[in-house]
């Protein structure tokens, strides 16, 4: 369950939903099932250990491990993203995810030259350096490897995954940034997706 040891913001898809790798159809509609009347807002108590917002979270990230579990293809391909570029288990990071004040306005434009801001692979690559963040200690905090946070980066087309992971990249990218999630996930979709990104 979501309220153990490990926070659901880190859990994996398979630890959210309590199932195994090798789960049938069934069991994980099962199971994702009996955590979406548990982790409701008509759940008596339910917002004393989560906020409002914490349980839509909540909601949104099963509904989202619930959909890859259940198609094969979204499957494998996440099974390959959890495994790293290396196709070896991603280390856990060595000290517990660093939390960031939020950047300003002004420390944003610094950091980006600029005074209009629009959210890209440049823009993000200025705000890492700005804030002295080696990638490959950012890939480990964050639990992304480094090999696709240099495509994010890049906007390397070609190397970046399905929609239904870069939009989680993006988001855990900018929260280690001190970035808002929603904006820069929003922004830099709009942008690649000019550029021709389309995979599905």
């Amino acid at each position: 369950m979501v309220t153990e040891l490990k926070s659901w913001r880190e859990q994996n898809y398979y630890e959210l939903l309590e199932v195994g790798s090798q789960a049938s159809d069934e069991e994980i509609r099962i199971a994702y099932e009996k955590l979406k009347t548990i982790y409701s807002l008509l759940t008596p108590g339910i917002t004393i250990l989560f906020t409002p917002e914490e349980v839509k979270q909540i909601q949104d990230k099963m509904e989202e491990a619930y959909r890859v579990l259940r198609d094969p293809r979204s499957q494998r391909e996440y099974d390959l993203v959890m495994q790293g570029a290396w196709g070896k288990p991603i280390a856990p990071p060595p000290h517990p995810l660093a939390i960031r004040r939020a950047l300003n306005t002004q420390q944003i434009r610094e950091a980006l030259g600029a005074d209009e801001v629009s959210w890209s692979g440049e823009s993000l690559g200025k705000i890492r350096r700005f804030l002295k963040l080696n990638i490959d200690e950012l890939a480990l905090e964050i639990k992304i490897s480094k090999h696709h946070l240099e495509a994010i980066e890049a906007e390397a087309i070609a190397a970046l995954p399905a929609p239904v992971y870069l939009k989680g990249f993006l988001r855990s990218f900018a929260k280690a940034l001190g970035l808002d999630p929603r904006r820069v996930s929003e922004e830099y979709l709009t942008r690649i997706s000019e550029k021709g990104y389309t995979r599905e």
